[in-house]
C-alpha cells in the first residue's frame, strides 16, 4: 500500500518554497497590505499552498514586537518558557550544547496524543538567526521538520521578527486528530511569533526587557 505522504523531493522542493518566502520577508520586500497589518500590531501569516495537505504543514510568519533584538532573541532561548508562549507545548528541554549549537527536546501535547521529538539547533547571536532541523538519530514522532528564526533590528528600536518552518507529519497521526485541530496546526504553526509578541508584552515577558549578562 503506498503511503499518503510527500515524497522526499516533493518535501524538500516545499521546504526550499517555505524558505525562499521567509528570506523575501523583510520590510522594503513586505507587500502594503502586511506594512499596515504590522504597524496595526497583527502577525503576517503566509502559508504555504500545500499546507494542510497529506500531514504536510509549513509557512512563514511575521510580526513586529515593540522591543530591541537582544530582548527578543533572549525569549526566543528560553525553552523553559514554551509551554507558556506556544499552544500544546508541554515541555521543551535543552539536552547538550556545544558553542551555538544546541540540542532540544520537545513534547507536544493534546487530550488525545503527545507527541515528541528532538531538533538539533543552531543560534548564530552575530545575525540574530536560528535554525532548526529534527535530529533523525534521536527518537522523533514526525517525519520532519525544518526551520528558522530571523531577528531584523529596526531603526525605532522595535525588531522585525520572521519565522519559517516546515514540517511532515505522519498520516497515522493526522488521522487521529479531530478535524478542528488539525486545521489549527497550519495556524498555530505560523502564528509563532504572534503567540512571542504578546508574551513579551505582557507582565511576564518584562523580565527579559531587565538589565543582564548578555547571553546571546
Amino acid at each position: 500500500m503506498k503511503r499518503n505522504i510527500l515524497t522526499p523531493t516533493l518535501w524538500g522542493l516545499a521546504l526550499v518554497t517555505a524558505l525562499a518566502m521567509s528570506t523575501q520577508a523583510l520590510a522594503h520586500d513586505l507587500t502594503a497590505a502586511d506594512k499596515a497589518s504590522l504597524a496595526a500590531g497583527k502577525t503576517v501569516r503566509k502559508p504555504l499552498a500545500t499546507s494542510g495537505k497529506n500531514g504536510f504543514y509549513g509557512g512563514t510568519g511575521i510580526t513586529l514586537i515593540d522591543a530591541p533584538a537582544d530582548v527578543v532573541w533572549r525569549a526566543v532561548l528560553d525553552w523553559g518558557a514554551y509551554p507558556l508562549i506556544y499552544p500544546k507545548t508541554v515541555s521543551v528541554d535543552e539536552v547538550a550544547r556545544r558553542g551555538n549549537a544546541r540540542l532540544v527536546h520537545f513534547r507536544m501535547g493534546h487530550r488525545l496524543i503527545n507527541i515528541e521529538y528532538h531538533v538539533n539547533v543552531n543560534a548564530d547571536p552575530e545575525k540574530y538567526a536560528i535554525t532548526f532541523e529534527i535530529a533523525k538519530d534521536r527518537p522523533h514522532d514526525l517525519e520532519y521538520s525544518r526551520g528558522y528564526w530571523r531577528l531584523f533590528p529596526q531603526k525605532d528600536g522595535r525588531t522585525l521578527v520572521v519565522y519559517s518552518v516546515a514540517a511532515q507529519v505522519p498520516m497515522g497521526i493526522v488521522n487521529l486528530l479531530p478535524k478542528e485541530l488539525e486545521r489549527k496546526i497550519e495556524r498555530n504553526l505560523v502564528g509563532a511569533p504572534n503567540d512571542l509578541r504578546k508574551w513579551l508584552m505582557s507582565p511576564k515577558g518584562q523580565k527579559y526587557h531587565a538589565p543582564m549578562a548578555n547571553n546571546r
